[in-house]
């Protein structure tokens, strides 16, 4: 059974953000998404996150130079690998610290969609170091949890009596069943779908009047967060500044 006083501070939380975006929404401004940031990062995020996690937003790198498109929230921890900040939250982030990459919109639209699908997409060619060494400074194999992509909106230009963000977001990914680039998505009053690997099967949650759809999904990421942190290990930071050995004798 959820704790009442925690459930209930959530759902607080969520009605405030809610309210806040759709007054946000009515101010035609370049400046939106920011805000529509800022509501998610201040009402639904932090304060559910533990000590040691942190949010920005920025680039996913890896130590080999690749780098993501521009992601609207990163969950990560610079316990594990520092992040290169230009800003209070803006910076580029080392894969391995990272846990998860979210796209954040006042309202959801095929293009919206499509443009979270190609950010997605730009995680596949990020690589992740080790974080596990023998007694021989050598790495070990391990399972590394990859950074998961998910959407979150606050709103949808679909019709309630039509197809579902679901449906919709089927007829966009070519790789829906098998790999799909997003793999967890929370529209607020319409709901809550996220990819269960092990049988390739999309799990699905409708609103309620609590946002539960809200609640579910924001359960899934902080749930799934401390097996990720276990599998980064300890990566090291030096592979992010030496160059590659030469062993050509002079």
């Amino acid at each position: 059974m959820p704790n009442d006083l925690f459930r209930g501070r959530v759902i607080n939380h969520i009605q405030t953000a809610v309210r806040e975006s759709t007054n946000a929404s009515k101010v035609e401004h370049p400046l939106l998404q920011g805000r529509i940031r800022e509501i998610a990062l201040g009402h639904l995020f932090r304060p559910l996150l533990p000590f040691g996690l942190e949010i920005g937003t920025g680039k996913v790198i890896d130590h080999g130079g690749n780098q993501s498109r521009e992601i609207d929230l990163i969950i990560y921890s610079s316990s594990i690998l520092p992040s290169l900040m230009y800003s209070e939250r803006e910076g580029m982030f080392p894969a391995e610290s990272c846990f998860y990459a979210i796209e954040v919109k006042s309202r959801t639209s095929a293009s919206e969609i499509r443009d979270a699908i190609a950010k997605a997409n730009s995680l596949r060619r990020i690589q992740y170091l080790p974080g596990a060494y023998d007694s021989e400074s050598r790495p070990k194999n391990h399972r590394i949890t990859p950074i998961i992509p998910a959407f979150f909106a606050f709103d949808s230009d679909l019709l309630k009596t039509g197809k579902s963000e679901l449906e919709r977001y089927q007829e966009l990914d070519p790789n829906f069943r098998n790999k799909p680039s997003l793999v967890a998505i929370c529209v607020v009053g319409r709901g809550y779908w996220y990819y269960r690997a092990r049988d390739k099967t999309w799990m699905s949650y409708p609103p309620t009047p609590d946002h539960d759809e809200v609640v579910n999904f924001l359960s899934g990421v902080i749930n799934t967060i401390p097996d990720a942190m276990v599998s980064r290990g300890h990566p090291r930071l030096g592979n992010y500044l030496m160059l590659p050995r030469n062993n050509k004798m002079e």
